[in-house]
């Protein structure tokens, strides 16, 4: 275990320095600070406060209250010697996480800083959920330059063109955008340009006349009307077939449209985010999309790095996803071994973070309770990209064996239909169109797939 603890009012005492003792012989760093210096931090950050208070000073508990005051959000222990029920009430309404007698039970006081370090990451990682804070991204230095590029993207009205590969976050940097944006207010729409058949994207995006086709049976909106006066995210925009780039275009050029079926003429003050896996100015060179839509799309263009580039984020992202897992799953993960961050560090993450997070959770929903042993690599998967592993170590026969030796061949179909799909997603460049194609699938089958597998 590790991690910082504040100890607030034990300076000198006798108690205080037994639990000193106790710490450090838990792993844990500790200092003495007092109140004012908690309330006003200065220096490394601590995930507990150990509050020490006086039944004396009932009904008050002035450390707590300043603590409380100044918008402390970290985790507090409050302890106390003769405390009345009342102060014990105003502990708990103040955000005290738990509040322990003295003398104090060192068992107990363990616990209660585990609780309250899980608490700690718990509720940073549910404010990303609730807010889709982009920190979940990641916080490395080539991160921390795409967040400026985003806020710069915030400030200003342009298209933006999200780009990078299946799995970085390109819908959670479209949302930061939106709401940071003067459009804040107004409606954040998306829409996966993959996931719609093109007979139907028309309707979907522009909106339909009633009888405009069958079982329209009344008018409809589409996502353009829906978005006004806020953002819409075209999702995958490199797979958007030519007959339909020419119709996108044509509103991107004075924002005005015509629902399926229906010659009247409309308008709509939408922004627009555009996001793809693909490379849009080789597809443009190659004439798969049309270079004045390019232009049209990418006002303000914004590339985000893989996982792979950017390895000091994925200890900070498998901390979150397991807080994640815990607050979502009620599970009780307190931490991840050596050897599977160490696994996770030399992984190659061809499918980024939603990968990531998909074996985050997998791991922790098999643990359940305690440390993370291991993730659940596909077989032949750790250390170097999955389908030049498995090549190397003798195809399907090696993988299979594999399997057999480590008790994994319940897993082994699903385990080899990601590996499949990882080494396509590399063959084809993130084609979907072409992959679907090629294994005789239709793009919502092999879109699902890819999402069961994090990829």
């Amino acid at each position: 275990m590790s991690g910082n603890v504040i100890l607030i009012g034990w300076d000198g005492s006798v108690q205080g320095k037994a639990v000193e003792r106790l710490l450090k012989t838990q792993g844990l760093a500790c200092e003495h600070r007092s109140a004012q210096e908690a309330v006003n931090p200065v220096g490394a950050s601590a995930e507990v406060l150990l509050v020490r208070e006086s039944g004396a000073q009932a009904p008050r508990l002035p450390v707590l209250q300043a603590l409380h005051d100044s918008g402390n959000h970290r985790s507090v222990i409050l302890v106390g010697d003769c405390l009345l029920p009342e102060q014990v009430v105003q502990a708990t309404r103040m955000g005290a996480l738990d509040v322990l007698p003295e003398p104090l039970d060192n068992e107990r006081l363990m616990a209660a800083l585990q609780r309250a370090r899980l608490s700690s990451l718990s509720t940073h990682v549910d404010e990303v959920i609730r807010e889709d804070c982009p920190s979940i991204l990641g916080s490395s230095p080539k991160m921390v330059e795409v967040f400026k590029q985003l806020g710069v993207a915030a400030s200003n009205d342009l298209n933006v063109l999200l780009t990078g590969e299946t799995g970085v976050g390109k819908e959670v940097s479209a949302y930061c955008i939106h709401r940071h944006s003067a459009r804040a207010g107004g409606p954040y729409v998306a829409i996966n340009c993959t996931a719609i058949p093109e007979g139907l994207l028309e309707a979907e995006l522009f909106g339909h006349a009633r009888g405009a086709y069958t079982n329209a049976v009344s008018d409809g909106i589409g996502k353009i009307e829906a978005a006004q006066g806020g953002t819409l995210l075209l999702d995958e925009i490199g797979d958007m077939s030519p007959t339909f780039q020419a119709k996108l275009l044509r509103f991107l050029e004075d924002k005005q449209f015509h629902r399926l079926g229906d010659a009247s003429v409309r308008s709509a003050d939408v922004r627009i985010i555009a996001a793809t896996n693909r490379n849009l100015l080789a597809e443009v060179e190659a004439g798969r999309f049309r270079r004045d839509l390019y232009y049209r799309l990418a006002q303000f263009p914004i590339s985000i790095p893989p996982l792979r580039e950017r390895p000091d984020d994925i200890r900070s992202l498998v901390r979150a996803f397991v807080a994640e897992a815990n607050l979502r799953l009620g599970l009780k993960i307190t931490e991840v071994s050596e050897e599977a961050e160490a696994a996770a560090l030399g992984y190659h993450w061809p499918g980024n973070v939603r990968e990531l997070k998909n074996l985050v959770y997998q791991a922790a929903v098999r643990t359940r309770v305690g440390s993370i042993a291991g993730f659940p690599f596909a077989v032949g998967a750790e250390g170097e990209c999955p389908s030049s592993q498995g090549i190397k170590a003798g195809g399907l026969e090696s993988l299979v064996k594999r399997a057999v030796a480590g008790g994994r061949v319940r897993h082994l179909l699903e385990e080899f239909e990601a590996l499949t799909l990882r080494s396509l997603m590399e063959a084809f460049e993130g084609n979907r169109s072409r992959i679907s194609e090629e294994l005789g699938i239709s793009r919502n089958t092999l879109r699902a797939k890819l999402k069961v597998h994090g990829l």
